[in-house]
């Protein structure tokens, strides 16, 4: 049987009772004892409570409170009677020391009975507290014209750089200024906006000596500068620059502290000990560009080199300098690559010549055989040398286009060719004989935007920007010039008879370009079936269409009609024929 049975072994009970009993007792102990340490602790407070200190302050009998004591009366009609000889300095608008001392005399007197244990209630207090604010208020209003006068000698002073002076001129005033913002004054004297600048002039005085340090510097500095004192310039401006740090760290809040002008400092001690590495670079790239006019490419290539390393160094070293400049780098850069790639642009542009020589002179297979080689000098170009001036994407564009064309070449020449009548008196051009057809244009421009269609139909709805591109892919496939008729030479093959009047009379539908009669220069459709759009100045958004179409009735073709349009115009009534510029006047 375990230890917890030994307080029931005196009870004469049968071991299932006692074993219950037993149960019982543990679970309730801890309740029992709980309560019993809460009782302890109750009654220690209040034996505490009960055995400390008694009032600080004895009741006064009701008796004491007597408010008809004479000397109770007599402390009131005292100050009753200063604040009425206060009232009397107040109405007349007087504030004077003797209107103050009376007033300050009132206060102490109300301060005493109001701490009075015998007299001292809360009407006391609260008299006491009006009489307070009342002075606050006096001595504000005196303040404030005090501060305004003390503020006015302080910028006095500072004019006439009497630091001293003002700094007490402006601490007297910033100490009046706070003495007014945490007193009790009304809120109408308060002014925290006043106190912060007080405080801010205060400061600003502080600084003077480093702003004048500064302003010295940059003067000597300029002069310097002037007078190309390089080394007494920079030691100027480092003095300048030194000052504003530490004016813009220590003084950040006053009108000295000055970040941008910090900055341009800087400007000119960088700019300054660049200038000999800006000189020379200067020298250096006239020394390039005059071996490039002389066409000596080596030499260019190494004084661009030096005057691009040179840009670096600044760019490097002096980053704030004036002579700092990126894109003075990619000028460099550019004039570098395009020296040292001369040499594969003259091969390129040898070969193109050759290709375009070759074209004009109905060579097609030397022309075809030369393309992949100059394709690949465009390529090495553009990928070793990009900046070069010499990588030109027209050139590029051109050989790819006659690189396509390679198995239609001489198809398309020959097409081109057979269509083609000299003018006229003109021999060194070649106009066609009609209108461009759609099967040529196809051939061509890969494309036919025409509302009329047929291979040998004229091809319509271009603009004057499809016409000219045309020409310039035709071009290049002849290894000549191409380009739209001028009104001139549109009359010139038109001569004197005009020629056959193409209109539709009705029907709607232009005719194929090999089905009119030729006139006497063996020119068709000169007058009717497409208008036809002429050369004109590539700055200009217009252009002329010339010679009508099958629209028009053969009364108004027969007086040669012209209208201005829109370069973007579309109309399927208008075409246009090409002219070929002869090879011997290229």
């Amino acid at each position: 049987m375990s230890r917890d049975f030994c307080i029931f072994k005196p009870l004469m009970l049968s071991h299932r009772t006692r074993y219950k009993l037993n149960e019982l007792w543990l679970s309730v102990r801890p309740w029992l004892f709980g309560t019993a340490g809460l009782l302890l602790l109750v009654g220690l407070w209040l034996l505490l409570a009960s055995s400390g200190p008694g009032r600080a302050v004895e009741e006064i009998p009701d008796q004491a409170l007597n408010f008809d004591d004479p000397e109770y009366q007599r402390r009131l009609a005292e100050v009753a009677g200063l604040e009425a000889r206060y009232r009397v300095y107040a109405a007349a608008e007087i504030v004077s020391d003797e209107a103050m001392a009376v007033l300050s005399e009132a206060l102490e007197k109300q301060r005493a009975i109001a701490r009075s244990p015998v007299h001292g209630d809360f009407d006391q207090q609260r008299q006491l507290e009006r009489l307070e604010s009342e002075i606050d208020a006096v001595r504000a209003k005196r303040a404030v014209g005090r501060i305004e006068q003390l503020i006015i000698d302080g910028e006095s002073d500072v004019k006439e750089m009497r630091l001293a002076e003002a700094a007490a001129a402006y601490g007297e005033a910033l100490q009046l200024q706070r003495t007014i913002n945490i007193g009790s004054a009304p809120s109408r004297y308060k002014n925290y906006v006043r106190e912060a600048e007080i405080e801010k002039a205060l400061t600003s005085l502080e600084v003077f000596p480093l702003h004048f340090e500064k302003e010295a510097a940059l003067e000597k500095a300029r002069a310097a500068m002037q007078e190309r004192r390089w080394a007494d310039a920079l030691a100027g401006y480092t003095v300048a620059r030194d000052a504003l740090d530490r004016i813009n760290r220590e003084f950040a809040m006053t009108r000295y502290a000055d970040l941008s002008g910090y900055d341009l400092v800087v400007v000119e001690i960088d700019s300054l000990n660049a200038a000999g590495i800006a000189r020379e670079l200067d020298a250096f790239e006239k020394e390039g560009d005059s071996a490039d006019r002389a066409g000596d490419f080596p030499a260019s290539v190494t004084a661009y080199a030096e005057a691009l390393t040179r840009q670096q160094q600044i760019n490097q070293l002096f980053p704030r300098s004036r002579f700092m400049s990126s894109a003075r780098i990619e000028t460099l850069d550019t004039k570098l690559q395009t020296a040292r790639s001369q040499p594969l642009a003259a091969e390129l542009a040898k070969i193109e010549a050759r290709i375009s020589a070759d074209l004009r002179g109905r060579r097609v297979v030397a022309a075809e055989q030369a393309v992949p080689q100059a394709l690949a000098l465009t390529d090495r170009l553009a990928t070793e040398f990009p900046r070069s001036r010499f990588v030109d994407g027209a050139v590029r564009i051109k050989l790819s286009y006659i690189g396509l064309k390679r198995a239609e070449l001489k198809t398309l020449q020959d097409d081109v060719f057979n269509r083609l009548l000299p003018m006229i008196g003109v021999n060194d051009r070649l106009l066609m004989a009609s209108e461009v057809p759609q099967g040529l244009y196809q051939a061509i421009m890969n494309t036919n935007p025409s509302r009329n269609p047929g291979r040998t139909m004229p091809v319509d709805s271009v603009n004057w920007n499809d016409a000219e591109e045309f020409c310039q892919r035709l071009g290049w496939i002849l290894g000549s010039t191409v380009r739209l008729p001028t009104a001139e030479e549109y009359r010139l093959a038109l001569g004197r008879e005009g020629g056959d009047i193409r209109s539709s009379a009705g029907e709607g539908r232009p005719g194929t370009t090999d089905g009119g009669r030729p006139n006497l220069n063996g020119y068709r459709d000169l007058l009717g079936n497409l208008a036809e759009w002429l050369a004109a100045d590539p700055a200009s958004d217009q252009a002329i269409v010339a010679g009508g179409s099958y629209l028009d009735t053969p009364e108004a073709l027969s007086k040669f009609p012209q209208e201005t349009r829109t370069k973007v115009d579309r109309a399927r009534h208008i075409g246009f024929r090409i002219v070929v510029e002869l090879p011997g006047n290229r």
